[in-house]
């Protein structure tokens, strides 16, 4: 009798264990599911940083009005006979504009579409005036706007933006140096010369750098103006 038992009870087990596997196998089957998911979800969310590429439309806009600003400022001073501060808003026009194509490429690579920039209306006073206002607008982008944009893509672990907004800084820090330069020498009226680098818009006063001191870009790729 207990043998009888036992031989239906070692039956009964592995007719259970037959019927169970199916089931964990398949339960196993979906843990393992989820979890690719959500890994290739996490994936997902790391390379595609939305606040950063909000904040690069936002620093394309915003090199682009600027860009076109100071080609107004330059011609405003070369109608005042001011070719000295003609010739540095041009080349600061030139280091903007290649601050906002850094942007909307990186953007694009993004696949991030790129819209349009539409120029407003922009008030020119007097020399003087224009470059009160050129000082004012940097300052606005190397101490309010750019510090903001790199903490936010170093959050979002975005290397390639952090890149782009602290040359563009470093670019812009130089503006700020040359436009208060030409300020302490009253405007002078002699034009100089200004060598931009194509890769980062840092302005160079001297053709004996070797490279570019923002990226070290060489010299024979500078753009003379």
């Amino acid at each position: 009798m207990m043998k009888t038992l036992s031989n239906n009870s070692s039956t009964s087990l592995a007719s259970l264990s037959y019927k169970i596997l199916p089931i964990l196998l398949i339960y196993g089957l979906i843990a393992v599911f989820f979890f690719c998911a959500g890994c290739k979800k996490k994936e997902s969310g790391e390379s595609k940083p939305e606040i950063t590429l909000q904040n690069l439309g936002t620093a394309y806009a915003s090199e682009m009005r600027i860009s076109r600003e100071y080609l107004l400022f330059a011609r405003n001073a070369e109608k005042n006979h001011y070719s000295s501060v003609a010739v540095l808003f041009r080349a600061a026009s030139r280091s903007e504009q290649i601050h906002a194509e850094m942007a909307a490429a990186l953007m694009r690579s993004k696949g991030m579409e790129v819209k349009p920039y539409i120029p407003d209306s922009i008030a020119v006073g007097t020399v003087a005036q224009t470059l009160h206002l050129a000082m004012s607008d940097e300052g606005l982008e190397t101490e309010s706007m750019y510090p903001k944009l790199l903490h936010t893509a170093e959050l979002e672990k975005f290397p390639e933006a952090v890149e782009s907004f602290r040359k563009s800084m470093n670019a812009d820090l130089r503006h700020t140096e040359l436009f208060k330069n030409i300020l302490d020498k009253a405007a002078s009226r002699q034009a100089g010369v200004y060598y931009v680098c194509p890769c980062c818009g840092y302005i160079i006063t001297s053709e004996k750098v070797d490279e570019c001191p923002g990226c070290h870009e060489k010299k024979d790729k500078f753009e003379k103006i």
